[in-house]
């Protein structure tokens, strides 16, 4: 596989293990609290989850999408794009408090401080690498995955050979947790629905930044499937340590915490960071949708926006994440509906993009190598090529051409450290002719 692909997959991870995953404290109240019947609940949520990082990340790659709502425009009718682009704002602001606010928990529960302090450090952080392109927030929220994966087999290792209790009064102290989901099958659903709505938005732009379909779908199926596992390890983990975690914010951590007091304090810089992660997915997102392209005003939004979550944060963590994400994955089932059906329905037109982009990826090669030459003929394809892409023409090509520019040096100008910035629309198209998309 790929490294763009592998930078996709632990990126997704990292967005979608956030303060209530990392803590512990979702999988607590989605699959837990249903007792034995929770461990299915999380492999049906993980099966789901394979398949529809798939499916989203490979959309954002085959609109080449900037923000969100690329694709929806893309997929959907004006009203229903409208809708859906609402219901992701409102995701990506709450989700991004609840991080904020989950900060504050770990770092109350580890180290006794006020919350507010946590829930400040994680605003300043947000802000600081807010500023940052793209490319450097993928591989900041995708840093620390391996970490909290060796972390969670730590976690289930111990826990699978230190059971104490039977299942049948592991089942019956897990079912003492407050839930506000009826069953373990729409619980699975609903946390799917959730977790896939705070993560959609971030995840569409990472897929936006990878010019080959494949790749982005490749990352984005390894991606699911490594939460997947995640998911499941940790239910487990957690169902046999019932009785010495519930009542805590942080269940994951206490687990850790009986292993080794200093493994716990490694645990809860972690989980600090994997809730940074999902926050600044959010906010940096957020702040994507309504720039319009400014940098100025994208950085003024990241500032303002995560000064309005930190006020939000006091409202509570536990408190939050109880009744706001619940609320969130319902109304977040017809967005992943509508995702994963467009990303079927539109399934032959992915792999002739696909196809498509290969042949421009030549020609442009051919065009901008001075020991190369593209033809008028091949020119006039090319043309016709770009055009008939659902991306945008003038970003395709330069894209595409900035990829060719960091395998070969023969490209004239180029260099590492300033990426050629050549017109590619007026090298390609003559001056009376322009781009239709």
């Amino acid at each position: 596989m790929s490294k763009q692909a592998w930078t996709v997959a632990f990126a997704f991870v990292g967005l979608t293990v956030g303060a209530g995953f990392a803590s512990g404290q979702e999988v607590l109240q989605y699959f837990v609290s249903f007792g034995i019947s929770g461990l299915w609940g999380a492999v049906l949520a993980a099966v789901i989850f394979s398949f529809a990082g798939m499916a989203i990340v490979q959309l954002g790659s085959y609109f080449l999408a900037t923000n969100h709502n690329v694709v929806l425009a893309g997929v959907s009718r004006p009203l229903t794009s409208k809708i859906f682009d609402a219901l992701i704002t409102f995701t990506l602001f709450s989700i991004g408090f609840v991080m904020i606010a989950g900060g504050g928990s770990n770092l109350q529960q580890q180290f006794g401080w006020p919350s507010w302090i946590g829930s400040a450090l994680i605003t300043l952080a947000v802000i600081t690498v807010g500023m940052l392109d793209v490319k450097r927030v993928t591989a900041v929220i995708g840093a620390l995955t391996p970490v909290m994966v060796a972390f969670v087999v730590i976690a289930i290792t111990y826990s699978l050979t230190h059971i104490d209790a039977p299942f049948t009064r592991l089942d019956a102290v897990a079912r003492t947790v407050e839930s506000t989901l009826p069953n373990w099958p729409l619980s699975a659903l609903n946390y799917v629905a959730m977790a896939l709505s705070l993560a959609v938005s971030m995840t569409i732009v990472m897929g936006g930044d990878i010019t080959d379909p494949h790749a982005a779908g490749r990352g984005g199926l390894m991606g699911g499937m490594l939460f997947g596992l995640l998911l499941v390890a940790t239910t487990i983990a957690l169902f046999v340590n019932a009785p010495a975690v519930i009542g805590f914010d942080m269940p994951l951590l206490e687990v850790v915490n009986m292993i080794a007091p200093w493994l716990g304090l490694v645990m809860s810089l972690v989980i600090f960071v994997m809730i940074f992660n999902t926050a600044i997915g959010m906010y940096y997102a957020l702040a994507k949708r309504f720039c319009y392209g400014s940098i100025p005003r994208f950085r003024m939004l990241i500032i303002v926006l995560s000064l309005i979550g930190f006020g939000l944060s006091f409202l509570g963590f536990t408190t939050l994440i109880g009744y706001l994400y619940p609320v969130i994955g319902y109304t977040g089932f017809f967005l992943i509906g509508l995702l994963v059906f467009s990303w079927v329905r539109s399934r032959p037109e992915i792999e002739t993009e696909y196809v498509r982009r290969q042949r421009i990826r030549h020609s442009l090669r051919d065009l901008l190598s001075p020991k190369r030459h593209l033809s008028r003929k091949g020119r006039a394809r090319l043309r016709r090529d770009l055009d008939a892409s659902p991306a945008d023409s003038q970003a395709l090509a330069t894209s595409l051409a900035e990829e060719l520019g960091a395998e070969y040096d023969d490209i004239p100008d180029y260099s590492p450290q300033a990426p050629v910035r050549f017109t590619t629309v007026d090298e390609i198209y003559p001056k009376d002719e322009r781009p239709r998309n």
